[in-house]
C-alpha cells in the first residue's frame, strides 16, 4: 500500500503532558514513518480545567512549536494542500479536538471560537469526553444533548467543521445523527455488535453515517475490539468486515488512537507497524478496497468537507 491516513492519535497531548517531542521513545506515533502518512493529532481539552479554551490554546501552541521543529511536517487545510505536501516529499497533518466545554451561551463568541479553531487547522471536534458536559452526554453518563449542544453542533457544521460522535453516549449520538445531515463522523470507534462497549457504535448509527457520507475510523484499543481483550490484527479485520457488510465501503477508515490506549494489539504496537495491517486488509479485501480503508476514504472526505 502506498498511502496511509489516521483519524486520531493522542500524541501531541502526550507530548504536552510530559513536555517532550516526537523523538520521545515512548511514543507510538513518531515522526517520519517510512511510508506516506496523513495524521490527525487530537487535542484533549478537559472540562475540569479552570479555563478549558486557554488549556486548548496552550496544548495547540505547544504542539505547533513541536511540529515546527520538523520542516518536513506541514499543517494542511484542504485536500489540495495534502496532495501538494506529499508531492513535495513532506508529511501532512491536521487537528482534532476532544471536548469543547469552552462553548457557552454567547453564540457570537461561539462563532468566533469556531472560526479560530478552523484557522488553527482543526477538522474534527467531539463536543465532550466520556463524562459529558453541558453540551452532550459522554459514554460514562446517560443524559443526552442539551439545546445549547445542538446549537453548537449546527454552528460547527455551518463553518465547515466535522462533529465527532466517538465519545458521545448512544443517546447523544442518535440525537446528533438526527440533527446533522452531513459533517459527522466517528473518528475512533468500533462496532458495538461485535464488542458491546459504550465507546462503540451501533449498526443503526453506522448506517446513519453511511447515509450522511461520513467516516468511521476503526480504533486499535484492545478494550473496544474483542473478547477476551487480547486483540490482534485479525480482530480489526472483523470490525472492518462488519462495517462493509452494512454497506460502509465508502466510510471505513483508520482511527488508531495511538498514544491514548493502555494496550495495543500485539501485532500492531505502533504506527510503524501499520503496513502489516495494510497487507492483511489487501489479502482479505483486495488492493483497491484496502487502499480506500487505509487512506482513500479519509482523503475523499477531506476533499469534500474540509
Amino acid at each position: 500500500m502506498e498511502l496511509y491516513g489516521d483519524l486520531h492519535c493522542d500524541t501531541l497531548w502526550k507530548c504536552y503532558r510530559f513536555q517532550s517531542d516526537l523523538e520521545d521513545p515512548t511514543l507510538e506515533v513518531k515522526r517520519n514513518p517510512p511510508f506516506k502518512h496523513l495524521q490527525t493529532y487530537a487535542i484533549y481539552s478537559p472540562d475540569g480545567t479552570e479555563d478549558p479554551y486557554a488549556y486548548f490554546r496552550a496544548v495547540h501552541t505547544y504542539g505547533e512549536e513541536v511540529l515546527r521543529r520538523y520542516p518536513d511536517m506541514c499543517l494542511c487545510y484542504s485536500g489540495e494542500e495534502i496532495d501538494k505536501t506529499f508531492a513535495a516529499g513532506k508529511t501532512p497533518y491536521i487537528y482534532g479536538v476532544e471536548g469543547v466545554g469552552f462553548f457557552g451561551e454567547d453564540m457570537l463568541k461561539n462563532e468566533r471560537i469556531a472560526l479560530e479553531l478552523k484557522k488553527r487547522g482543526v477538522a474534527f471536534i467531539s463536543l465532550c469526553y466520556n463524562e459529558g458536559n453541558h453540551l452532550a452526554g459522554g459514554t460514562n453518563v446517560e443524559f443526552g444533548m442539551s439545546t445549547l449542544g445542538k446549537q453548537v453542533a449546527l454552528l460547527l457544521r455551518n463553518v465547515g467543521l466535522t462533529v465527532d460522535i466517538s465519545h458521545l453516549n448512544h443517546r447523544s449520538a442518535d440525537q446528533m445523527l438526527e440533527l446533522l445531515p452531513d459533517h459527522v463522523a466517528a473518528t475512533h470507534s468500533n462496532c458495538y455488535a461485535l464488542k458491546a462497549h459504550p465507546r462503540n457504535i451501533t449498526d443503526a448509527q453506522i448506517k446513519e453515517l453511511i447515509c450522511r457520507k461520513g467516516l468511521m475510523g476503526v480504533n486499535f484499543c484492545h478494550h473496544f475490539l474483542s473478547y477476551p481483550e487480547d486483540a490482534k490484527i485479525s480482530d480489526l479485520l472483523d470490525h472492518f468486515r462488519h462495517i462493509l457488510r452494512l454497506g460502509g465501503e465508502d466510510i471505513a477508515a483508520i482511527g488508531g488512537d495511538f498514544d491514548g490506549m493502555t494496550r495495543v494489539p500485539a501485532d500492531l504496537p505502533d504506527l510503524y507497524a501499520i503496513p502489516a495491517l495494510g497487507d492483511a486488509l489487501e489479502k482479505e479485501f483486495g488492493a483497491e478496497l484496502a487502499q480506500k480503508i487505509l487512506y482513500g476514504n479519509m482523503k475523499n472526505y477531506i476533499d469534500l468537507n474540509l
